[in-house]
């Protein structure tokens, strides 16, 4: 009942009380600083699911999240145990540990780590992937999602930091170096009116399904990776 409401009240400001104007863009201010949740569904969670769906046969058995366990649960199929990693205790949480610090982690127990959008928001960022390589299990998948062309998160940014953004060459290099680059493929989302539409925080809702589908690597709003632990 709650998110059904949510979503009309969403769908009324998008469409009565701030529709956007394509054709005038020309502003100082963005349409919202929400990264399109205001609005509907943000346009860089649009691909996140779209790359997951695209790996649903990588997710199953030991699979391990940051902070919950939502993508695990939607696109999981044969999940033995739902993990859920955290620098701190909490409720759902069943890994306590760092991943720039492996001896806080647990090493080869995971057959599937689904990382969205994290690195981007730690400043030792390649230790952390070699944390999550830590994680894997010989023959586990990681797959991860990194910010491409996106704002700042003032929330993140307040709390831990926001560092980094990604292209395909960085992700291809790094995390070849750490996975050994014949165990990685790195595939960009986003074209330049997606771009312009996550930066205005519009909702993916406002684009067509052509207009989301088409992909311009020269404009990525995500980079999305798969590496597997050989």
């Amino acid at each position: 009942m709650l998110k059904t409401v949510r979503n009309i009240f969403r769908k009324l400001k998008r469409d009565v009380v701030s529709p956007v104007q394509w054709d005038n863009l020309r502003r100082l201010q963005p349409m919202s600083t929400k990264f399109g949740f205001d609005r509907g569904t943000p346009v860089d969670r649009h691909y996140i699911a779209a790359f997951l769906e695209a790996h649903r046969a990588d997710i199953h058995g030991h699979v391990l999240e940051i902070a919950e366990s939502s993508y695990s649960k939607q696109f999981g199929s044969q999940v033995t145990s739902f993990e859920v990693l955290h620098v701190q205790p909490g409720t759902n949480v069943t890994i306590v540990g760092d991943l720039t610090n492996t001896a806080s982690l647990p090493a080869n127990q995971i057959d599937c780590f689904i990382c969205t959008q994290t690195f981007n928001f730690i400043y030792d960022f390649k230790t952390a992937i070699a944390g999550a390589w830590h994680l894997l299990k010989p023959g586990g998948v990681l797959l991860a999602t990194l910010g491409g062309a996106t704002q700042v998160s003032a929330y993140d940014a307040a709390r831990w930091g926001d560092y980094w953004r990604f292209t395909t060459q960085s992700a291809e290099k790094v995390f070849g170096e750490i996975f050994g680059k014949d165990n990685v493929e790195v595939t960009a989302y986003g074209n330049v009116l997606t771009c312009t539409a996550i930066l205005q925080g519009l909702a993916a809702e406002e684009l067509t399904r052509e207009e989301l589908d088409y992909q311009d690597p020269v404009y990525p709003i995500i980079i999305a990776v798969r590496a597997r632990k050989a």
